[in-house]
């Protein structure tokens, strides 16, 4: 009797070693998933600001300039620093040897274009000075004054922090909102307000 009670009680604790390990591989598992989604997620991503900074640079071969400024009048405020997206989807702007359209995203406004994926897609003429990023806003910072080297950024907005350091660490190899090629910066007080800032080209200052 002793015997079977003794076997009894081992079955139990192997049983429950058993759950212990098993609940510790599914944490793990659990993990390596999520980080292996959050990686993939990054990669689509960063394959997409590619691609919207591919179409910019086939409309300039084609047309010979630059896609125009939202506002070419008033360079103290952001909308001289962004460039009127939708001109990749249909010529509005009458430009000569314009064979687009240059994406399939669907025009927002007169400066972005709506991205499928999360909320809004935009090109930005901007520095890449270190002060701005994270809860800096890029919209004065940013701005590509007379004597700065400037930089297309490509960029997309509504995205969630976890997402955003995602695809920093790999452009960038770290996580760091203020510096290297993919910057981002907290909008709002949503988790799904942050903008991402994807380092394009060297572009000309339009200050200089």
């Amino acid at each position: 009797m002793k015997h079977s009670i003794k076997k009894g009680a081992m079955f139990g604790l192997d049983a429950r070693i058993a759950l212990a390990i098993f609940g510790v591989l599914s944490v793990i598992s659990g993990a390596a998933l999520y980080s292996a989604i959050q990686q993939s997620k990054a990669t689509k991503l960063i394959a997409d600001m590619n691609e919207l900074g591919k179409a910019w640079e086939q409309y300039y071969l084609d047309t010979g300039s630059d896609l125009p400024q939202n506002d070419s009048s008033d360079n103290t405020s952001l909308f001289f620093y962004t460039l009127k997206l939708p001109q990749l989807v249909s010529n509005t702007d009458s430009a000569s040897n314009w064979k687009g359209p240059y994406i399939s995203y669907k025009a927002d406004g007169t400066y972005r274009l709506d991205y499928p994926e999360y909320a809004y897609a935009y090109i930005y003429t901007l520095n890449d000075k270190s002060n701005w990023g994270n809860t800096t806003a890029f919209s004065n910072n940013g701005q590509c004054k007379s004597g700065d080297t400037c930089y297309k950024w490509v960029a997309l907005s509504g995205l969630d922090e976890a997402t955003v350091k995602a695809v920093d660490k790999q452009v960038d190899g770290e996580v760091d909102a203020t510096t290297g090629n993919l910057r981002w910066y907290n909008h709002g007080s949503t988790p799904y307000w942050h903008y991402m800032l994807l380092k394009y080209s060297p572009t000309k200052n339009p200050n200089d």
